[in-house]
């Protein structure tokens, strides 16, 4: 992921060595006319350049965990069902992302480990993770309803009576440790239960280069049997052609992980845009001659 526009999916496959078959895109839980329009074009956009899409969507100010859960977002993910059915594509939904990182403001805990109160807990998380899943999901008003009533929360803000069905992964991704690293933010607490989970995933950078977290985070019980995405990595700051070696090393044995999206990030900041990383750009291209990766998804012909 970088950039909003074709020329960077087109960029990418350049610096890269191969054709993204997933691009990605940070997004506001928002509603709004103008940001609707505006996604539609760059899911279009994807489209053209056979890429699909991961949404990593972020809620706006004031809007809390707890507030999805009652159903204040659910503007959101009614006009999320309807734009996703039109374009017709799969499309990855990243909410919530990193949601045990307190720098996020919708974290339950901030950096120092305070509480943020009970909108923000993980029990909020958990409620407004299940009930974005129910909703984007689609299908009958009536038996949309009849699962939130289930959960104690209230039926879906839509006056009408069926809701389409996209082609729609939801895509779970914690910190593979916390941050803190205290053990009520460990990614355990913050899972929504299978049903509600399509993909797990985490983030890897070269400036955390701990592989045996990432073992750890990828063999808890609760979601093993899960398929499994870094829904970003890459190299921060310096350059690490190493990182980049270990980390296919990581994959290659580890057969659960079936999509990596390289970051870096959505303004093409220097510390993480491959052209600043010559040697790490070299090993890419390197690593990524690897058979398996075949760069299209199979509707585009990989």
């Amino acid at each position: 992921m970088g950039g909003y526009e074709q020329r960077y999916i087109r960029d990418f496959a350049v610096q890269s060595g191969k054709h993204p078959a997933v691009f990605g895109y940070f997004i506001t839980w928002s509603a709004k006319k103008s940001a609707l329009h505006w996604l539609g074009f760059r899911l279009s956009d994807a489209t053209e350049q056979r890429s699909r899409v991961m949404l990593n969507v972020q809620p706006p100010a004031g809007l809390s965990p707890g507030a999805i859960a009652r159903g204040k977002g659910d503007d959101f993910l009614v006009a999320m069902t309807r734009l996703l059915s039109e374009q017709g594509q799969v499309t990855y939904m990243r909410l919530l992302s990193e949601m045990n990182n307190g720098v996020n403001p919708y974290s339950p805990y901030d950096l120092a480990g305070r509480s943020r109160g009970p909108a923000y807990s993980t029990r909020a998380f958990k409620a407004a993770w299940r009930r974005a899943a129910i909703i984007l999901r689609g299908g009958e008003v009536r038996s949309i309803n009849r699962r939130l009533r289930r959960l104690g929360q209230p039926p879906a803000r839509t006056g009408a009576g069926t809701l389409p069905s996209p082609q729609v992964a939801l895509v779970w991704v914690p910190l593979s440790f916390g941050n803190p690293e205290v053990e009520r933010n460990h990614p355990r607490h913050f899972w929504p239960g299978g049903g509600y989970v399509d993909w797990v995933g985490t983030t890897w950078y070269s400036k955390h280069p701990n592989s045996s977290a990432m073992d750890r985070f990828y063999d808890h019980p609760k979601w093993r049997r899960k398929p499994f995405t870094f829904a970003e990595w890459g190299v921060w700051g310096a350059e690490s052609p190493g990182f980049i070696g270990n980390f296919f090393g990581f994959v290659r044995s580890h057969p659960r992980v079936r999509m990596a999206i390289y970051y870096q990030s959505a303004n093409l900041k220097a510390d993480f845009r491959l052209s600043t990383h010559p040697r790490s750009r070299a090993a890419l291209r390197h690593a990524t001659g690897w058979a398996r990766l075949t760069g299209l998804a199979p509707e585009f012909g990989g």
